[in-house]
């Protein structure tokens, strides 16, 4: 399955909204970051890429994270 970035980058963005509304900002973080990670990662908004492809990101932005915090 094929996801729009633009797409994925606001659904993240989104979710840290949530986030910071029920005070989970370390989570809310957490998205920020990814939606970050991909918008440097694909160079144009427009692309469709595999879904496997972000979640494999997202499993990368999140270890990072945790071991941050660690």
């Amino acid at each position: 399955m094929t996801v729009n970035v633009r797409i994925a980058i606001a659904s993240h963005l989104s979710d840290a909204q949530e986030y910071l509304e029920l005070g989970f900002r370390k989570n809310a973080s957490s998205e920020i970051n990814l939606a970050k990670a991909i918008l440097f990662k694909y160079v144009s908004t427009d692309l469709e890429v595999e879904e496997r492809e972000l979640n494999e990101l997202a499993h990368e932005v999140f270890n990072r994270q945790r071991q941050i915090t660690l």
